[in-house]
């Protein structure tokens, strides 16, 4: 089974800066997709959260919180371990899991719209959680709407488009030209990214502009702080057996 690297987080923000920075090269969004990708399902976003609330859990404990197969539950885990978000060790009959906080804080680093500030700074000073700070957003809501939006931008071209987005509105035309791709398929990830709330539309005279919504892609980014602050806080929290 293989595991996918986490691209280097050492100096983050240099690294990979947030989509409100610079362009996102070819390269580094293919090595985010996956990130993306594992997490774009409520089910594994859900399970991250629940092993990033601990220093680490048992697998037992993860298929007695959703009324799903063991066998569905080890399909999830594999994918999120294979992603790079999480790891485990296999002690005797049971596997334990623990999150791997340096894909979170990527993530979340790469989502923000304060390119001074990393997602989770605060919050790692002050043992508070992001989504504590704003009491306005329901954890609940932001597992289910959220993964639509990381789901999203697990395509390497949406993630281009957004990420060329983020250096204000742009016609097609204009996103053809930065990423090299096709009209048709800018067209119809545009679509996707529309429906989804990413992105909106303005006419402006012949043409028509697409401006990225920067209240989704904070959404997700308090969401992967938040489970980043709850894992640095729970980090000697172990669960008896």
């Amino acid at each position: 089974m293989s595991v996918l690297p986490v691209p280097d987080t050492t100096g983050a923000q240099g690294c990979c800066p947030p989509l409100s920075v610079q362009a996102l090269a070819p390269q580094a969004a293919g090595e985010l997709a996956p990130l993306f990708k594992a997490l774009g399902d409520p089910v594994r976003l859900r399970l991250l959260s629940l092993i990033a609330a601990t220093t680490e859990i048992c697998v037992c404990d993860l298929t007695d919180a959703f009324e799903l197969t063991g066998a569905t539950i080890s399909h999830h885990l594999r994918v999120l371990r294979e992603a790079g978000m999480v790891d485990c060790e296999r002690r005797g009959t049971w596997v334990y899991y623990w999150v791997r906080t340096e894909a979170l804080n990527l993530l979340g680093n790469l989502l923000t719209s304060n390119a001074a500030t990393p997602p989770g700074a605060g919050s790692a000073a002050s043992g508070t959680s992001s989504l504590a700070t704003h009491p306005d957003l329901n954890q609940g809501a932001l597992i289910s709407a959220n993964s639509d939006v990381v789901r999203l931008l697990g395509d390497p071209l949406r993630a281009q488009i957004v990420r060329s987005l983020a250096a204000g509105p742009a016609t097609t035309s204009h996103l053809v030209a930065d990423t090299g791709a096709k009209q048709p398929n800018v067209s119809g990830h545009l679509k996707l990214l529309r429906e989804a709330g990413v992105v909106t539309a303005e006419p402006r005279g012949r043409f028509t502009y697409y401006r990225l919504v920067p209240d989704a892609l904070q959404g997700a980014a308090l969401h992967l702080a938040d489970l980043a602050a709850q894992a640095r806080a729970h980090s000697e929290n172990f669960r008896t057996c």
